[in-house]
C-alpha cells in the first residue's frame, strides 16, 4: 500500500511546485500591469510579450482543474485513482509530461 501513499505524496509536490509558479507568474503580471497603469501610457512591445503569460497561466489553471475533476471521477466511480490517465487529458504538453511523472507511480 506504499505505492499510492508515495503516488499522493509525489502528485501533491508536483501541485504544490506549479502552484508555485503560477504565482510567480502572476506576481510578474502584477508589475507590468501597475507599471503601465502608473506611467499612463501604452504598454511597450516587451511589456505586451509578457502580458501574454496571461493565457498561459488561464491554460494552467484550466489543466490542472480538469486534471483534479478527472482524478475525482476515476475515485467516484473505481475507487483508486489512475494519475497518469488523468494526465492524458490535459492540453499542455509539459503540464501533462510534469503530472504524468508525479503519477508514474500509481502506474506502475
Amino acid at each position: 500500500m506504499e505505492r499510492p501513499g508515495k503516488a499522493l505524496s509525489e502528485l501533491c509536490a508536483a501541485s504544490a511546485w506549479e502552484m508555485r509558479q503560477l504565482r510567480t507568474q502572476i506576481q510578474a503580471l502584477e508589475d507590468v500591469v501597475l507599471d503601465v497603469l502608473e506611467r499612463g501610457t501604452a504598454p511597450t512591445s516587451q511589456e505586451l510579450r509578457a502580458l501574454q503569460d496571461f493565457d498561459l497561466v488561464i491554460q494552467t489553471l484550466a489543466g490542472l482543474s480538469g486534471f483534479f475533476e478527472r482524478v475525482q471521477d476515476q475515485v467516484d466511480q473505481s475507487g483508486p485513482a489512475d494519475l497518469p490517465s488523468a494526465a492524458d487529458g490535459v492540453t499542455l504538453e509539459k503540464l501533462r509530461e510534469r503530472l504524468q511523472s508525479a503519477g508514474s507511480m500509481a502506474g506502475a
